[in-house]
């Protein structure tokens, strides 16, 4: 396998400071838990619902499927489908 060139390391290095810098930015207006946990109360209902989906479809569940699926003998397309 061939090692990581200067403009890998600069894109890795680029990546992390820009996630640092969105980290920053969002920890400024967090002053409460509520602030933290709840956005303070201020999303609406298409982030919410997006997050919700978004942490309801992860890769254990994925996994989960996929091991289901395996054991009896149906395909992971076919149970997604339906």
């Amino acid at each position: 396998m061939n090692a990581l060139t200067t403009l890998d390391w600069l894109v890795i290095g680029l990546y992390f400071a820009i996630l640092i810098g969105i980290v920053i930015a969002a920890t400024r207006h967090q002053n409460t838990s509520t602030d933290y946990f709840l956005a303070g109360r201020n999303m609406g209902f298409i982030a919410i619902g997006a997050s919700i989906f978004a942490s309801n479809i992860g890769s254990e569940h994925i996994v989960g499927l996929a091991g289901q699926d395996a054991s009896t003998g149906l395909a992971m397309a076919h149970r997604e489908a339906s």
